[in-house]
């Protein structure tokens, strides 16, 4: 065989071996897990948005005492600071994922590892924002901070064991809740990172 046509063969097939291996990622499978990820995260930032305005409206709206007010606007200070710094971080990721050529294996790659990322982080946020959210709650019912003032103590004297009641139902609480995100995140986004992985696998293994 003459080597010009042994070169022009071999170049060939290099040329239609890397075409295929572009091709073979499937863009659409791709663009619509991505765009799902990006719509769940819209609804979430919306939905805690309006939780955070219907909040405000009924304290601002129900009875008040000196000390509901402390309690539901200090506790609504330090969520509301927690709240944006983790919500610039989902809103980076959100930006990102809008930028990323859905055709080329490092941006699938990339996306897969930014998930997995804000996912932990997402936890976090929920983790350290419910102990927030419960004493916003009970500073918004004037009721309950005054039930719970008398059981906790009487004039200068610490009820312990009402004390410690209350930390248990809390840590309860908090169990209760950390198992709801974690199901909460496997359904809104979970089954998303697993699709993306099994696009990536399917990718490998074919080439």
């Amino acid at each position: 065989m003459n080597f010009d046509n042994l070169k022009d063969a071999w170049a060939n097939d290099k040329t239609e071996n890397s075409h295929l291996s572009f091709n073979s990622i499937p863009e659409g499978k791709t663009s619509s897990v991505v765009w799902k990820i990006r719509r769940n995260m819209k609804i979430e930032l919306i939905g805690q948005t309006m939780a955070f305005i219907c909040l405000i409206v009924l304290f601002l709206n129900g009875p008040k005492s000196s000390l509901s007010v402390f309690i539901f606007w200090i506790s609504t200070f330090l969520l509301l600071m927690q709240t944006f710094y983790y919500f610039i971080r989902f809103y980076v990721f959100y930006k990102q994922t809008g930028r990323y050529d859905l055709t080329v294996k490092k941006s699938i790659h990339k996306i897969i590892y930014e998930l997995e990322l804000n996912i932990e982080i997402f936890k976090t946020f929920n983790y350290c924002a419910f102990p927030l959210v419960i004493l916003i709650i009970i500073g918004d019912n004037v009721g309950w901070v005054t039930a719970i003032q008398q059981k906790i103590t009487n004039g200068f004297v610490v009820n312990y064991s009402s004390l410690l009641l209350i930390l248990l139902i809390l840590i309860a609480n908090q169990i209760i809740f950390m198992w709801y995100v974690n199901l909460h995140i496997r359904f809104r986004y979970g089954r998303y990172l697993k699709e993306l992985k099994k696009i990536m696998e399917d990718l490998e293994s074919g080439e």
